[in-house]
């Protein structure tokens, strides 16, 4: 009688166990999102921008994640799923959909991809967020920034904005071809801007509502005709994107361009960049400058963000009653500009340090009203806007940064990129995991089954 009570007592104390689990579990399962984030500086949890963007969306939003498989792309891939999930918790309007980018060749043609991707599709509209964007080195060895949460947040709103820009670029003079800046280009359109390819050759105007002029590293002058009508443009409250190139006869090809920069209170100095440090690595015409603050770059700079540029070419800027001239991209202390072009296009220069310009140089400038309102921004590189460098270092956003900022185009989305400690992972030879799986999955369970007889047995004796 008193062993049956005993198997009785143990036999409802199981039940009770496993009824209080299931209640347990059934109660947290009904909290829906709530979730309890114990980790430094709240790392897992969104923003308030974050919070209100998603409990915006009205209309059904497919979010296409496309990742390849592979162990040094695991933890990115997860890193981007875990954020995806949780997006997708908190409104049920964001359908969440995960590919093999390999697997899905033509899904992944339809969307224009080439490499790792998150795809936020609503209707005819659709936002893609390079994986690559996401990530950048953190301020410890072995540590990354991750800004999934503000690229995410930046799409969702653009899905949902009715506000759109016009840039407008001008062709006829050798400009950047757009079928070579296709990334570019689909960039601000993805950002609700549209672009437009103009020509001024027969005296038309720049076409009203334009937001933006953009003249990228043209090779031949503008005539005065189109001078002319580019003034007209900037006296009426137009904006201007002039970004210069290299060309062997910069001395005296671009009046009218020059001119065009000098109304502004910035002068090409017509001597190319040359950055020694690089050499070794990337070529001496190649330069990594440094970001000054302002508007423009100052999420760059917190963001250890660094453009790549080539081929560039030293600027400089005067004081401006009417206009203010600010620096914001400026070369390294190790280069100069190298004034002998000739010498230059037969791989013979050295720093001379009477005819060159002395690094640092500045190599980018924004303009300003007095009253703080953008007029104009100067670079003089461009080649970094072509698909080749478009995705090196900080060169997509900054110029997306460039464009939003002369449209004046307001997303109001700030988040500051969470940074995560560095993983190290262990690479086990074959006997080295056979000898792990040996030890968990075999003898330890084995030792517990052992443990187990030998207990039982002493208590049947």
């Amino acid at each position: 009688m008193k062993k049956w009570l005993n198997h009785t007592n143990s036999a409802v104390i199981s039940i009770a166990v496993t009824g209080i689990f299931i209640l347990l579990t059934l109660f947290l399962n009904s909290l829906g999102g709530f979730q309890l984030d114990l980790t430094a500086n709240k790392q897992n949890t969104l923003s308030e921008q974050t919070l209100e963007a998603i409990e915006g969306v009205e209309e059904d939003v497919r979010m296409l994640v496309f990742t390849v498989n592979s162990s040094s792309d695991e933890l990115l891939n997860r890193e981007v799923q875990d954020i995806v999930d949780e997006y997708s918790k908190r409104n049920n309007k964001l359908k969440v959909e995960h590919y093999n980018l390999e697997n899905e060749p033509i899904l992944a043609q339809q969307y224009g991809l080439t490499a790792s991707s998150i795809v936020l599709v609503q209707g005819d509209k659709q936002q893609v967020v390079p994986m690559i964007d996401l990530f950048t080195s953190g301020e410890t060895e072995g540590s990354y920034l991750f800004s999934g949460e503000e690229k995410l947040t930046q799409a969702l709103n653009s899905l949902s904005s009715d506000e759109v820009h016009r840039v407008a670029l001008l062709t006829g003079h050798g400009e950047l071809d757009l079928s070579l800046a296709t990334s570019f280009q689909s960039s601000l359109n993805q950002g609700n801007v549209e672009t437009e390819k103009i020509s001024l050759a027969d005296g038309e105007a720049v076409p009203e509502g334009t937001d933006v002029l953009a003249i990228l590293g043209p090779q031949n002058d503008l005539t005065d005709s189109e001078m002319k009508q580019i003034q007209s443009y900037m006296d009426n409250g137009g904006k201007l994107l002039l970004t210069m190139a290299f060309h062997e006869n910069m001395n005296t090809a671009w009046p009218n361009i020059d001119a065009l920069a000098e109304q502004y209170g910035v002068h090409n100095e017509h001597a190319v960049m040359v950055d020694p440090e690089q050499s070794m690595s990337m070529g001496p015409l190649w330069s990594m400058p440094v970001f000054q603050s302002h508007p423009i770059t100052d999420k760059l700079i917190e963001n250890n963000l660094t453009p790549v540029f080539s081929l560039t070419l030293g600027l400089s800027a005067t004081e401006q009653d009417k206009w203010t001239v600010a620096p914001i991209v400026q070369s390294s202390e190790s280069s100069y500009g190298e004034t002998n072009v000739e010498g230059l296009l037969v791989n013979d220069t050295d720093n001379d340090a009477e005819a060159d310009l002395q690094g640092p140089v500045d190599v980018g400038y924004a303009i300003s009203t007095k009253d703080g309102k953008p007029k104009a921004v100067i670079l003089g590189a461009t080649t970094f806007i072509q698909d080749s460098e478009f995705s090196t270092g900080g060169n997509r956003d900054f110029i997306l940064n460039t464009v939003n900022y002369l449209a004046e185009k307001e997303n109001g989305v700030t988040i500051r990129p969470k940074e995560q400690a560095g993983y190290e992972l262990a690479y086990l030879t074959p006997s080295q995991g056979s000898g792990i799986f040996v030890i968990a999955v075999i003898l330890f369970p084995l030792l517990f089954v052992i443990a187990g007889i030998l207990l039982w047995w002493r208590r049947r004796r």
